[in-house]
């Protein structure tokens, strides 16, 4: 298989990344850091569109062997450490990355399908249920991303599925709201007859908790004409 140049989409905090990586997860994400220029980033990759790697990314310049994450009475803590202590903190493996091959960091080009297929939801329960299907299976989660339309005048929620394999079309499945969410998850619950609300609090029985994850402005794979 010929290697193929990925796509970055930067996220807007350490908090995001460390969320993105940990939170809800069975396994923490394999934390990559190396060097962009003068930056210095720390990336995962979550996902493939046509065969080409999607990589989130926070630009962060501290420097350790794990990304510690910890979510506590609503407040979470994100840090990068020297070693594992704490068996109540979840532990992404920061791998350091000296040199890529050339090709990591040219822009894919005449890809065909280059961008997510989006399909707008009519609800947030629809949303949410695509979001955390998986867990019927005991898998994660998705995250649910967070950011800013094509002509900046909402917020699009969503999250990226391919439901056959074998189609080659990925799809990005969405709703949209009017403002930036202040907070990090959102929670659910079949069991009651009541909206998706946003939380902070993890710690109420009886609900299914989604990680929102805030990108650095638009998604550029994800085109929403709103």
């Amino acid at each position: 298989m010929q290697l193929k140049s990925p796509y970055f989409v930067e996220v807007s905090s350490i908090q995001d990344f460390g969320r993105l990586v940990c939170a809800f997860e069975r396994t923490p994400l394999l934390t990559f850091s190396f060097r962009s220029g003068k930056e210095e980033l720390l990336a995962t990759q979550i996902d493939f569109l046509n065969n080409v790697p999607v990589i989130y990314y926070v630009k962060y310049s501290g420097h350790g062997q794990y990304l510690a994450y910890r979510n506590s009475n609503a407040i979470e803590d994100v840090s990068i450490v020297e070693n594992i202590q704490n068996p109540s903190v979840m532990y992404s493996p920061i791998i350091s990355v000296d040199k890529f091959p050339p090709i990591f960091w040219r822009r894919p080009k005449g890809t065909k399908n280059s961008n997510y297929e989006p399909i707008k939801l009519s609800n947030f329960q629809s949303l949410v249920k695509i979001a955390s299907y998986k867990m019927i299976y005991e898998e994660s989660p998705l995250p649910l991303f967070v950011f800013k339309s094509t002509k900046k005048s909402k917020y699009v929620v969503g999250t990226a599925l391919n439901m056959a394999e074998s189609d080659g079309i990925s799809y990005f499945y969405y709703a949209t709201i009017s403002e930036n969410p202040v907070h990090s998850f959102i929670k659910y619950s079949s069991l009651k007859s009541e909206d998706p609300t946003f939380t902070n609090n993890l710690e109420e029985h009886g609900y299914i908790y989604i990680k929102l994850i805030k990108l650095l402005g638009s998604h550029p794979l994800v085109k929403v004409n709103e």
